[in-house]
């Protein structure tokens, strides 16, 4: 499949922070890639136009893969609605595909995770088994050395996911990443009115095995990675209208661009009153 990938950033050092945002490891969560796009256009379209993001892209860069699951994504267009995985063949002729939020190697084929090839979450025959994981996997080891975040967008359930996925243990940055969530949903809060619930994904969801978030957290020493749980409620749950593109897209865009506030070691000394006025514009613009 294609590795659709855009990097979005202004500033010239070579080993500028690094953030990486991807959309569509499933494939019928159709609102993570339209979301995906939405925050790659506002980032161009305000570079220069808005102090605020301005001033993120003069600190930090973007890499952002808006379709991680190309196939998947064609096929659940062409196809069934609600397809989940990629559509490698497997060992079973009638089965097809391999989820690839269960492909990634930390604790691979354990809770949550399926050895059966028609299961929704088969894990695939091996970590890494698939070539869509293996791209993303070869891309951030690369850049390792700079990644400052990672976040991985899914739906639904307006839910904002911290490490660690397969395991109820605390992990040591658990302050920090509750920290950040705060942040983050209070600010989308703010600006859409929009509440999303924030906590480890054991607590809030259940246990899964594979995880992409896991993995760049733990075996890239990524301190900072996130899954996003994006709107609905439930209402619609992945049929999700076309009206609800913008509305969420911004929730995206309030709350990464929240996070990444925190999470930078050197701030961008971004005054109170220069954060309440790009809130209010995007608030101004919802309406």
């Amino acid at each position: 499949g294609i590795n659709a990938e855009y990097g979005v950033g202004t500033a010239r050092e070579k080993n500028i922070p690094m953030v990486w945002i991807d959309g569509g490891l499933h494939a019928r969560e159709w609102i993570t890639v339209a979301s995906s796009m939405y925050f790659i256009r506002e980032l161009l379209e305000g570079y220069g136009r808005d102090d605020y993001i301005t001033n993120i892209l003069d600190n930090v860069k973007f890499a952002i893969q808006p379709l991680a699951n190309p196939d998947g994504y064609a096929y659940s267009w062409n196809g069934p609605r609600l397809w989940r995985k990629n559509t490698a063949p497997t060992k079973v002729a009638w089965c097809k595909g391999v989820d690839l939020n269960r492909n990634f190697d930390i604790n691979f084929g354990g809770p949550g995770a399926s050895d059966f090839s028609c299961s929704e979450v088969y894990s695939g025959a091996s970590a890494f088994s698939e070539n869509e994981s293996q791209a993303i996997a070869r891309y951030l080891s690369a850049v390792r050395h700079k990644l400052m975040a990672y976040f991985s967008l899914h739906s639904y359930g307006q839910m904002w996911l911290t490490p660690l996925s397969y395991t109820k243990k605390k992990v040591s940055d658990r302050p920090h990443h509750m920290e950040v969530a705060e942040y983050a949903t209070q600010s989308i809060k703010q600006v859409s009115g929009h509440r999303y619930t924030y906590g480890p994904s054991t607590a809030l969801m259940y246990v899964t095995s594979g995880d992409s978030s896991d993995w760049v957290y733990t075996v890239l020493n990524c301190s900072h990675t996130y899954g996003i749980e994006l709107g609905d409620n439930g209402k619609y749950g992945f049929l999700l209208p076309a009206q609800y593109i913008a509305p969420t897209g911004e929730d995206v865009l309030t709350g990464i661009l929240s996070a990444v506030e925190v999470i930078n070691s050197q701030p961008f000394n971004f005054s109170k009153k220069l954060k309440r006025k790009y809130r209010r514009k995007r608030k101004k613009f919802l309406s």
